[in-house]
């Protein structure tokens, strides 16, 4: 979403604009393109650029700005290019029918949003005999997905289990004489 508004911005940038006729539109809050504006403020903003010289941008007089186009993409060959012969890589229609398709989607994502942001209807509530089949079929399904061991897993993990409880057994008994031992020595006395 923001990525396709990101790259309508840039190709809006990129887009070559004819010299004589300059127009620019500006955004409304709905987002729609406003009226251009008029000639005369467009000529004034033509003359501001003509007017506007680059000169020694450092701090000493000696270093000046460097070129801008060294640094530049190599898109800028092929932008010069497209000005060149007059020929813009995207059209305005195309541009402009790009734009509808973002706006639509952005739309449809809001849309989907609202909905998901509303609550969910409850469904209308079965009778006891269907809930409980359907408890009974989900149960035999789980069943059926259940890895049931072999003989020797089985023989194996009892084996463990029966080791385990004598093993704690031992240790239990064993804390039990201690423990008995020491309240005898404590009741008894010294």
């Amino acid at each position: 979403m923001a990525r396709n508004r990101k790259r309508a911005k840039e190709r809006r940038a990129r887009r070559p604009q004819p010299v004589g006729s300059r127009q620019s539109t500006a955004r409304t809050t709905d987002g729609a393109a406003a009226q251009p504006q008029r000639a005369e403020q467009s000529e004034s903003i033509d003359r501001v650029e003509e007017e506007v010289v680059p000169g020694p941008t450092a701090a000493h007089p000696d270093e000046l700005a460097p070129d801008p186009l060294e640094h530049a993409a190599p898109d800028v060959e092929l932008a010069d290019a497209q000005i060149a012969f007059a020929s813009p890589a995207v059209t305005d229609e195309e541009f402009r029918r790009e734009e509808e398709l973002v706006e639509e989607e952005l739309e449809d994502q809001r849309r989907q949003r609202v909905a998901e942001s509303l609550p969910a209807v409850a469904p209308e509530r079965a009778g006891v005999g269907t809930r409980l089949v359907g408890f009974l079929q989900g149960s035999w399904r789980e069943l059926q997905r259940v890895q049931w061991p072999d003989r020797r897993q089985v023989a194996q993990a009892t084996g463990v289990v029966l080791g385990f409880v004598i093993v704690a057994g031992l240790f239990l008994g064993l804390a039990d004489l201690v423990s008995q031992k020491l309240v005898t020595f404590i009741i008894n006395g010294k």
